[in-house]
Order: C-alpha cells, then structure tokens, then sequence
C-alpha cells in the first residue's frame, strides 16, 4: 500500500546567468552560455562561439545534479555538474570537438570550504501544481503550490548546518499562526531569501521591503534546511509517538500529498488531503505500540484496515492507535 507522486522535481532557467544549488553541496553555480561560475570563485570557460540557442540550466533533484546544455556555433553540448566528496565534479557528456582545456570529467577540490552528501532518500510533497517548472515563469507566478515542493525537496538534500541566529531574511522564517496570514508570510519568505532557482540569501538584494535591512552573517544555505522544516510543519508533525496531520495548513493550499515521511520510533508514512481535509494516510510501522493520532478538529473518527480487501473497523479520533511491527495500516473514511 502506497500513496504515489508522479512530479519530477527538474526546475530550469534559459537565461544567461541562471544559478542555483548543487544537490548534496551548499555550492551555487552560476551558468553563461560559454562559461560557468562556482561558488561566485572558480570560473571555468567552456571554449563556445556564440550565439547559443536554447541554453539551458537545469537542477535535476531527481538525479541529484546539475545540468547546462545549448547548442553553440561548433555544436551541441551538455554538461553534468555532481557534488562529490571533496568538492564536485563535472562531466563533458557532450561536447563539439574544438581545442580548449575543458576535459570529459574535471574535478575540483574545494577541500574544507564544502560538505556533501551523496543521494538521500527524501520525503516528497505535492501540492497539486503539473504546469512546466521553467523558473522564470515560476517566480512571476509566485505560487507557493509550485515552489514549496520544490523548497521541500532541496532542503533535505544539502549537509547538516548548525544553527545559527534568525537575523536578516531568516527573520521571516517565523510564521504567524492565523492561516489566511501564513501564505502572505510564506511568500515575502520565498521572495526576500531567495534568488534565482532558490539560491538563498541572508540579505535582500532586491530592496523589497519585506525585512529590516540588517547586517546578517552565516550560511546562507540554512534557509534552505530551515525552509524544508517549516514547510514539513505545516502538514506533519511528531512528538514521541504522538503525530498530528495537516497542523498549520494555509489556505490555499486545500489538497496536496506527502509520501515516505519518517516517523523516528513510528515508520513511515503517507497522506493526501483534499478540500483542506485528511483524505487517507498509510502508515508502515516498524515498532509496535500505541500511537495517539491528532487528527483536525473537524475530524472525529476515521476506518482503520491492514488491507485494502478487508472491510476494516472505525475508530475515534480520541483512541490511540494500536500498532504492529512490520504491518502497514490503511487510515481512510475520515468523518466529522
């Protein structure tokens, strides 16, 4: 029993100067047509005539790198850029014969200055939104049902930062509990601490007004991990073995999914929502015991099955639920 997600999580940018964030690195790159940036300190010359049709760069979280492709005047190339143990590697998969130092693989070693982690398992959320993940238009749109699955995902892929004090655009990291008041916080968030393809900021370059102008000092990547926790506190929470869904959920977004979420000390699980309300949620467990499940306050009671073909019992929503190592429960028919 599982509860799916199609989307693929591949936003893109055709514009020249295009960045975002290596997966598994709080590395940026930076892509022109014929040269790429690192970190705003290396600079790597591709060695391309212009004009360049169809640059592209692309973050590919479901691979865990970065893609820049086009087609130059000697031809077409695409590069792929992976984070790698002492810093990260690019590959030439394509590229024109033309002379130049650029190899089939380089390899730059950045030493302390990077962490990485390789290939995480993540939770995924969707919020409904399949319209095309170019970043141009996203950021015109402004529509958090596009961008907060995209937040959520890449915050759980770059290494552990410790933590460090709220100043600067960080501040907005503090919601109100009102929900007509939290997407309008959630968005002044998304566009004072970010730039590009979610390339965080600890100022706000653009002088929006959204924040107090302040020196601000840290890694700005800590937007980015504390961005993935308050977007997963929106929907779930746990203390101990006492879990509560869909705690804080803004209003426009009435229906979405979240799949593979752990549960230290529970399991996994998955929900869907729909019309603001717990649809179904699928819960493997991996220790036995009693777990008491918060459910919204409109909701009293809900059928339990450890199959889809039995017909199940109902439960109240005052009950704890009784759990088995290694059994999936089906949690559905959820009733005011």
């Amino acid at each position: 029993m599982k509860i799916s997600i199609a989307e693929r999580l591949k936003p893109f940018s055709h514009l020249p100067g295009a960045a975002c964030i290596i997966p598994g690195t709080c590395w940026e790159i930076e892509a022109f047509p014929t040269l790429l940036r690192f970190g705003k300190k290396i600079e790597l010359k591709l060695g391309l005539t212009g004009p360049v049709e169809e640059f592209t760069l692309q973050q590919d979280l479901e691979k865990n790198c970065v893609w820049v492709f086009g087609k130059a005047k000697e031809g077409f190339y695409r590069l792929r850029i992976e984070g790698s143990d002492s810093g990260f590697d690019l590959y030439a998969e394509k590229m024109p014969p033309i002379p130049g130092p650029l190899k089939a693989k380089e390899s730059f070693h950045i030493g302390a200055e990077v962490l990485f982690i390789s290939n995480p398992a993540f939770e995924r959320l969707s919020l409904g939104s399949h319209k095309s993940q170019d970043w141009d238009q996203v950021q015109r749109r402004s529509d958090l049902k596009e961008i907060l699955p995209i937040l959520f995902c890449l915050g759980q892929k770059i290494p552990l930062i410790a933590p460090q004090p709220l100043t600067g655009t960080a501040r907005l990291l503090e919601l109100p509990t009102d929900r007509n008041q939290a997407a309008s916080a959630l968005e002044a968030f998304l566009k004072a601490a970010f730039a590009k393809i979610l390339v965080p900021r600890l100022t706000d370059d653009d002088h929006q007004g959204l924040v107090p102008e302040e020196a601000a000092e840290g890694n700005p990547s800590f937007l980015l991990q504390e961005g993935a926790k308050l977007v997963r506190s929106l929907f779930f929470k746990q203390n101990e073995r006492r879990i509560k869904f869909l705690p804080h959920l803004p209003v426009p977004l009435d229906c979405g999914r979240m799949t593979d979420l752990k549960a230290p000390g529970i399991g996994t699980l998955d929900l869907e929502w729909s019309k603001k309300l717990l649809r179904r949620c699928i819960v493997r467990a991996s220790t036995s015991g009693e777990v008491v499940v918060e459910l919204q306050s409109e909701l009293k009671t809900f059928r339990v099955r450890t199959s889809l073909k039995e017909k199940g019992r109902r439960q109240s929503a005052s009950e704890p639920l009784l759990l088995e190592a290694g059994k999936s429960y089906y949690l559905d028919c959820f009733q005011k």
